[in-house]
């Protein structure tokens, strides 16, 4: 073996062993964002996605009008956001106005609330390309298969989280508020 075979050996080695590390400790460094399908994802009109009239650009007294004083508030001081929580379902805010909703298998009440295209947990992800379409993404977040959907013109984006084929979370948030501040 030459001295230079030796040390190309080595390096591919120690990457090799870096990649493992942070994949048994949960941090997939091919793990894709939202973002990196933005350009390649065809864009859907998701305008008409609200819970119970609360929309994305919403108010904040308008979430507490409709569904009251929250169970939780959690506040996230470095981006000057909160997450108001109520039973199934969790709204953030950021200057007075909702950037993200976010739909989740936590509570019985959960499925209560749908999207617009009356897609709620439990509900299979053939249900959900039915009713949104073909033009989606896929990708892993945090151990659940995920379909996304962007509306490009309104700045919004909707994901459901699968676990074995059927619908535990949906997440509708404005695109580019984490890239933004």
């Amino acid at each position: 073996m030459h001295k230079n075979e030796g040390i190309i050996l080595r390096i591919n080695l120690k990457i090799s062993t870096v990649i493992m590390f942070l994949i048994l400790i949960g941090c997939d460094p091919l793990a894709k964002e939202t973002m990196d399908f933005y350009e390649s994802t065809e864009s859907i009109d998701l305008s008409d996605e609200n819970i119970h009239s609360i929309s994305i650009n919403s108010s904040e007294g308008d979430v507490i009008n409709t569904f009251g004083k929250p169970n939780e508030v959690e506040k996230i001081e470095d981006t000057k956001s909160k997450y108001l929580s109520y039973d199934g379902v969790e709204f953030g805010v950021e200057d007075e106005e909702v950037i993200r909703f976010f739909i989740r298998r936590t509570h019985e009440s959960s499925t209560i609330y749908q999207t617009a295209k009356e897609i709620k947990i439990g509900d299979t992800k053939e249900k959900v390309m039915k009713e949104y379409g073909e033009n989606y993404y896929e990708r892993v977040e945090s151990g659940l298969d995920t379909v996304g959907y962007f509306d490009k013109g309104n700045r919004i984006n909707i994901e459901f989280g699968f676990n074995e084929n059927e619908v535990i979370a949906v997440i509708i948030e404005q695109i580019g508020w984490k890239e933004d501040h």
